[in-house]
């Protein structure tokens, strides 16, 4: 991506304009300021990464567990519903203890 000038940086042209000029004090603090923000953007690009790798090793371990939960739920539905259905029934049919 290209960075918009502001109106305050000078405008940068292919050959130098001031070939054999030294660099003024505020020049270099300019560049150095530069460096450091682009080291610190470097920086936290790096960080950024290794969250999101840590992430979606998370994310990857989630859904082998949840494929493994799933896989166990189908294997007992018929039973539970059985079970569930056997119940219903049971108390449906069942006499009370006391009469009303």
């Amino acid at each position: 991506m290209w960075k918009e000038t502001s109106a305050t940086e000078p405008a940068r042209t292919a050959a130098p304009a001031a070939a054999g000029k030294p660099v003024t004090e505020d020049e270099l603090r300019t560049i150095l300021d530069r460096l450091e923000t682009t080291r610190d953007i470097f920086r936290q690009h790096q960080e950024l990464r290794d969250v999101l790798f840590r992430r979606e090793a998370e994310t990857q371990a989630l859904r082998a567990r949840n494929a493994e939960l799933e896989e166990m739920l189908q294997n007992f539905a018929p039973m539970l519903l059985n079970m569930a259905t056997t119940m219903g029934l049971a108390a449906k049919n069942e006499k009370p203890d006391t009469p009303s």
